[in-house]
């Protein structure tokens, strides 16, 4: 346990750090901050944290450096700091209520803004359709024998996709309205095994519709998985932690493998707080020296997807935390608003 002392001295290290990314000293924290106590008792004091595992030195001459247990310690007695000023939160509201797309491209809007406002490495995941239903189907003729299929999801996504096909003369609108009347709000698996049930008395429209419904299941199949839009990979060249080309070649290879990034952000689907996850919390080396900030994004309450940050361990945590937080509620409003 820490004392009074202690706290206030291990979170004005850590503060320093974080603003600085120089070793910090005891006489540099007596000097920037009124702590009302001697260099000394400072120099003490660190040491004491430095054995307890909150600090520790890069080299003997040198100050001292958090260690993940100060970061922790750092971020849980920042958790209620407004980390984002009243004119940024209006800007961002402002952005997401001009914002007039789909969920692809509102998505991709999201990890511009959330990589911008932290200057962190953004991921936005979008939601994969095993548990979306169809909404609408639209049909365009492009040709008499190809078709442009158009498929909205009661989530939000929006599928198009140019299929070839012999309309043989037949009513584009009345196949859109067939469509639509038998496959609203069904999943692929039921609309795959609703189509040999449908006969009709016009055999070739019969052969359409059959046909369509095949391109159908097809497209949502091959969509049922989860993207990744990434932004501000560049962001983390700046970072002097980063210096290692090494290292950042290890965190950039791993960021073009989805299947990565949805391990790393799958805990924030299940909790309706910020997850944040520094350093050696996270399981895989790639990370060990970054720290995750994610949060769930949802549609009527139900989890849809998640979003979240990839920056170094040293970062300014409450506006990190507030920026995740606020987007992923402005997120969720203006999906909510598209699926209306």
């Amino acid at each position: 346990m820490l004392d009074t002392r202690k706290k206030a001295i291990l979170f004005v290290a850590v503060q320093e750090y974080v603003l600085t990314a120089e070793p910090v000293s005891s006489q540099k924290l007596v000097e920037k901050y009124q702590l009302g106590v001697s260099s000394a008792t400072v120099r003490n004091e660190l040491a004491v944290l430095e054995d307890m595992g909150y600090l520790r030195q890069p080299h003997t001459s040198a100050g001292r450096i958090p260690t993940d247990i100060a970061y922790r310690y750092y971020v849980d007695s920042t958790a209620d700091k407004p980390g984002l000023t009243t004119q940024e939160e209006k800007s961002i509201i402002k952005l997401f209520s001009a914002l007039n797309k789909e969920m692809e491209g509102l998505l991709q809007e999201t990890t511009s803004i959330l990589s911008k406002l932290t200057n962190y490495i953004a991921v936005v995941m979008s939601p994969s359709f095993k548990r979306s239903l169809l909404k609408h189907v639209d049909l365009v003729l492009l040709s008499p024998r190809h078709i442009l299929l158009v498929l909205i999801m009661d989530k939000g996504q929006v599928l198009k996709r140019t299929v070839g096909i012999e309309t043989n003369g037949q009513s584009i609108d009345v196949i859109e309205h067939l469509l639509n009347e038998r496959l609203q709000s069904l999943g692929s698996q039921e609309i795959l095994s609703l189509k040999d049930g449908i006969i009709l008395s016009d055999q070739e429209l019969t052969r359409l519709i059959q046909t369509l419904i095949d391109k159908i299941v097809d497209i949502m199949v091959s969509e049922d998985k989860e993207r990744v839009f990434l932004g501000g990979t560049t962001s983390i060249l700046g970072q002097p932690e980063f210096e290692d080309l090494h290292k950042v070649q290890s965190l950039l290879n791993s960021l073009e493998h989805g299947y990565r990034l949805l391990q790393w952000l799958e805990d924030s689907y299940k909790s309706e707080k910020v997850i944040v996850r520094i350093g050696s919390e996270n399981a895989d080396d790639e990370i060990k020296d970054c720290t995750v900030i994610a949060s769930s994004y949802q549609i009527d309450g139900e989890s849809l997807g998640a979003l979240g940050i990839i920056g170094p361990t040293r970062m300014n945590y409450a506006r990190a935390i507030s920026a995740v937080e606020f987007i992923a509620d402005n997120l969720t409003k203006a999906l909510n608003e598209l699926r209306s």
